[in-house]
């Protein structure tokens, strides 16, 4: 199962971050692939959205909050998940609609189906 690890230092209040999976070889799916994000951050008001090709699998789901350089945890922090097929894109992308900048930590499993 890839998994992909990644951290988004200092989102500026009110800022969209890119594509988490742009620069991965993950970014079309080669198959049909169960997909899930685990993601935490270090302040509130933090929101997830995930999607398949033009599809949008979750939206708006605001993160949950840790202290700094802790999780996300399998267990504990699931913000996302959905299944793509062969071909689709598949976009990871955070908003941060609190009102100072933040550091966010995901990770993202894809598994084959």
């Amino acid at each position: 199962m890839p998994t992909e690890r990644r951290v988004t230092t200092a989102l500026a209040a009110g800022a969209l971050s890119a594509n988490l999976l742009a620069d991965s070889k993950w970014l079309y799916l080669p198959g049909p692939h169960a997909v899930q994000v685990y993601a935490v951050a270090d302040a509130a008001g933090v929101l997830l959205e995930l999607s398949f090709g033009n599809t949008i699998d979750t939206q708006d789901f605001e993160l949950p909050v840790r202290a700094a350089t802790v999780g996300p945890f399998r267990s504990d922090d699931l913000a996302a998940a959905g299944v793509g097929v062969g071909g689709d894109l598949v976009s990871v992308r955070l908003r941060n609609s609190g009102a100072a900048a933040t550091n966010i930590r995901t990770l993202i499993d894809l598994r084959p189906l």
